[in-house]
């Protein structure tokens, strides 16, 4: 049996929206059933791509490790090194998500999670700790689409960031990854974002499901007057 070491490690815990209904018409429809095999390439191909653009000079072991099951990607990534002083996992673990956000808005899906610290111990194919389960938690209890912190994960992202760092954010009482940061967006990537947000807000979905996109709207709105964009609507 192998022997279960706990280390202090950032985990977030991140599920795709719309992947159940996906699920459900791709039993039915062999068009949806296209549709659902895109969305679990993408899954499955998207952390290994974002990996592939890392500099070969960072140790292995301070990429931010993922497991990748059903409609969920849970990543964690140890908070602090001895190799690399200026190393910090929380922030290196927000900026992931943060790309994450992108390449699934930019195919028409919205995400939801929890971010929290603690012990972890994660292996190629398993996950154990308290802080996953915090995260898993968080991702249960929210209702919008965001990646919230938890209470853990804000005390120590104050400590080691501050205020001034944007790429989280406290938006609608939640302090939360600002997937919409502006180095990662840019003018023309909000112009397809409120296209993609339009064309489901009008959709014919259920009201809950509707809800989240206007949400999210919303919050590209204020991110857009933060950066002072100007989109057509």
């Amino acid at each position: 049996m192998q022997k279960i070491t706990f280390e202090k490690r950032a985990v977030a815990f991140i599920d795709v929206l719309g992947f159940k209904s996906t699920v459900d018409h791709a039993t039915k429809d062999s068009n949806n059933l296209a549709e659902l095999e895109k969305l679990i390439e993408l899954l499955s191909k998207a952390v290994p791509s974002l990996n592939g653009t890392v500099d070969a000079n960072v140790p292995v072991d301070l990429i931010p490790k993922h497991i990748y099951i059903s409609d969920c990607i849970i990543l964690s990534a140890p908070l602090t090194s001895e190799k690399t002083v200026t190393y910090k996992g929380l922030s290196i673990l927000v900026m992931r998500v943060i790309q994450l956000t992108h390449i699934l808005l930019s195919n028409g899906y919205l995400i939801r999670g929890g971010i929290s610290v603690g012990d972890v111990w994660q292996t190629e194919s398993n996950i154990i700790g308290t802080a996953y389960q915090e995260a898993y938690s968080i991702e249960n209890k929210i209702i919008v689409p965001c990646v919230s912190l938890s209470n853990s994960a804000i005390d120590y992202w104050n400590k080691t960031e501050g205020s001034g760092n944007r790429m989280c954010i406290d938006y609608k009482n939640l302090f939360m990854v600002n997937g919409l940061h502006d180095y990662y967006t840019h003018e023309c990537d909000f112009e397809e974002y409120v296209r993609i947000v339009n064309l489901n807000i009008d959709g014919d979905y259920p009201e809950s499901v509707r809800y989240k996109w206007w949400w999210f709207k919303q919050y590209i709105e204020c991110e857009v007057k933060n950066n002072q964009f100007i989109i057509s609507s």
